[in-house]
């Protein structure tokens, strides 16, 4: 039974593979088939016919060459690659007979690919060999209407010769050497050289494209000449001649170099044309333009600087009026002040340098002035002098101004510190009346000796501003001193009253806990003794503080508090 069934299963699959080898045999023959087809439709690419025509027609030179080459390439194809296809195919069929399929796909592949390439090929050949054929037929075609355009330039040429200027004979010999080249081309279309009347052609085409840029280009550079450089370049030799005669010099007088320079490159322009060197011309049509709008531009500086100049001397001469007048009246208050005080500032020196520089200003402006009246000098040069002295001078009459400042703040500053005088004799009256109404029993010999210290520099104050001349050094040192030494001694009074205060305070809110702690008396005691013997209220306060804090801690600071607040309210 087994032996059955294994039998059943090997022929089913012989049956299996034997389909399966039929349908792939079957594939690769339909494959072959439609290769052989495409082959066939390729044929139909074969230029026979045309090979033929080429073989009848008369060709010579260039345009042989280039038919011999277009029928080795037919030849290649025809007896080379296109066997090939055949021999690939045939391989490609034995091996599908033997079943050595990826054998036979391999050619398939190889042959698919050469009839591709041999379709490219046979295109390429065909385009060729029309454009062969064609070319007599294109060439004519061009070189009529470059006739044309060559006849309608010589035409132009004859009608407005004047136009061009000195290019006009270069214009002709290029017309010239173009009526060569068309007898060249005729001679070898003649003889059947097409390819050769080709590249003949492609070079006429840019000849006569060249010739029709020059026709464009060339009339309106010498337009541009005549109508706008040539009259900017006379316009400017006129109007520097204009402006000499009226009295204006220029640094380095360099405009009448430039305008001859400007006349030199003009004729630099023509025979750039006269070559035919468009490009230069326009390059040096530029530079033109440029060094024009330079000197317009150099021009019209020394124009607006002549206005400048009218203005600032005008202007600079009523300056020197004015701060002289200034100075006179700066020396006269220096005068009538250093007859009151000791003038610290330097005031004289600086009016008197102030006064020299004035003056040494003063001739250069005369100096200017000689130049300009016996024109010997640019304008634009003596604005800048004349802006000089101007700054200068605003320069003067600022510290003239500063230097007056200071004259007046010598009363002033005399008024406010003699103010402020009176205003520390009547605090130190006060503070002494504060403290006695106190009635404390005595005041530390430190705080004495300052009082008295601060009572000594208020009365050398006094004494300073008592002089007939005021030194301001030294009184405005002991002002200083003054002011530093009130302030501080206010301060200490403050302090000393309020120790003595709450220390009287915090005694008899410590006397409370005189029965609780025995100690209590003993401190209270020591401390009205240094409160009534030696006024150190500092330590009696310090005394009775720690032991209330140590009894009853934050109690001095509820003292402290409603002490403040009386004293304010008071």
């Amino acid at each position: 039974m087994t032996l059955k069934i294994v039998g059943i299963i090997l022929i089913l699959l012989i049956v299996i593979i034997y389909i399966a080898m039929y349908i792939i045999r079957r594939n690769h023959y339909k494959s072959i088939d439609e290769l052989d087809s495409k082959k066939s439709i390729v044929m139909d690419y074969f230029p026979a016919d045309k090979i033929q025509a080429i073989n009848d027609k008369s060709m010579a030179g260039q345009s042989r060459e280039t038919a011999e080459e277009l029928k080795k390439q037919w030849d290649q194809i025809e007896t080379k690659q296109f066997p090939t296809i055949e021999s690939l195919l045939f391989e490609a069929e034995q091996a599908t007979d033997r079943y050595r399929f990826k054998k036979a796909r391999y050619h398939e592949e190889q042959a698919e690919s050469k009839i591709s390439e041999i379709k490219n090929d046979l295109n390429n050949l065909n385009a060729a060999l029309d454009e062969l054929m064609q070319r007599e037929e294109a060439n004519l075609k061009k070189i009529e209407s470059i006739k044309k355009r060559y006849h309608m330039i010589r035409k132009d040429l004859l009608a407005k010769s004047f136009s061009f200027g000195k290019a006009v004979d270069a214009l002709e010999d290029k017309l010239g050497t173009m009526e060569t080249d068309f007898s060249t081309f005729s001679h070898l279309t003649a003889a059947g050289d097409h390819e050769e009347a080709n590249l003949l052609l492609k070079q006429l085409e840019k000849t006569i494209a060249s010739m029709e840029k020059y026709m464009t280009d060339i009339p309106k550079i010498l337009k541009k000449m005549d109508n706008e450089i040539l009259e900017q370049i006379e316009e400017l030799e006129s109007g520097y001649r204009s402006l000499l005669e009226e009295g204006y010099r220029f640094p380095d007088d360099s405009i009448k170099e430039e305008i001859a320079q400007a006349y030199v490159k003009l004729e630099s322009v023509n025979s750039f044309l006269g070559s035919l060197e468009v490009e230069k011309a326009e390059e040096m049509i530029k530079e033109l333009e440029d060094k024009i709008e330079q000197v317009y531009d150099n021009l019209e500086v020394e124009i607006r600087a002549k206005t400048e100049v009218k203005e600032l001397v005008i202007q600079i001469r009523k300056i020197f009026h004015y701060l002289k007048e200034q100075n006179r009246k700066l020396f006269i208050e220096i005068d009538r002040l250093s007859q009151s005080y000791l003038l610290y500032r330097d005031e004289m020196n600086e009016a008197t340098q102030t006064q020299e520089i004035i003056a040494e200003q003063e001739k250069q402006y005369m100096k200017i002035n000689e130049e300009l009246a016996e024109e010997n000098i640019p304008f634009s040069e003596a604005s800048q002098l004349l802006n000089a002295i101007f700054d200068h001078l605003q320069e003067m009459n600022e510290k003239t101004n500063i230097t007056s400042q200071h004259l007046s703040d010598y009363r002033k500053s005399e008024i406010e510190i003699k103010q402020d005088l009176e205003e520390m004799e009547i605090a130190m009256r006060e503070m002494k009346r504060y403290v006695e109404s106190r009635h404390l029993p005595g005041l530390p010999s430190e705080y004495l000796e300052f009082f008295f210290y601060t009572t000594d520099h208020i009365e050398q104050l006094s004494q300073s501003l008592a002089k007939p001349k005021l030194d301001m050094t030294e009184v405005f040192t002991l002002h200083e001193l003054c002011e530093e030494d009130v302030e501080q001694l206010a301060h200490d009074t403050d302090e000393l009253v309020d120790q003595a205060m709450l220390s009287e305070l915090v005694s008899q809110r410590l006397y409370r806990y005189k029965s609780e702690h025995s100690e209590v008396i003993e401190t209270i005691k020591y401390s009205r003794s240094l409160f009534s013997e030696d006024f150190d209220y500092q330590t009696s306060l310090q005394m009775v503080r720690d032991k209330l804090e140590s009894i009853e801690p934050g109690a001095f600071e509820e003292v402290q508090k409603q002490y403040r607040k009386e004293k304010n309210f008071s």
